[in-house]
């Protein structure tokens, strides 16, 4: 009987451990960590994510002619003549 607790108890402390782990995976947040002042490759996609309740800020993220995802600081020289452009 004591066995068979102490086993129920590892496997709600394991499945707590996962849901846990789970839930912290598909938290929405920034998508951008870090920004660049500029890109010197060219761009074949621009977006911009305006503030929303799960990150406070304007993100612009632009994908590159080699398939890569960059991001823009927004308050840049750069970042703000190609949004004119668009």
């Amino acid at each position: 009987s004591f066995k068979m607790k102490t086993s129920v108890a590892i496997q709600c402390i394991v499945l707590l451990a996962c849901m846990a782990l789970c839930t912290s995976l598909f938290i929405p947040r920034c998508r951008c960590l870090k920004t660049r002042k500029f890109v010197r490759v060219p761009i074949t996609e621009v977006k911009v994510d305006e503030p929303r309740p799960h990150c406070n800020r304007r993100e612009v993220i632009v994908t590159l002619k080699d398939g890569r995802e960059q991001c823009l600081d927004p308050e840049s020289k750069f970042t703000k003549e190609l949004l004119k452009k668009l």
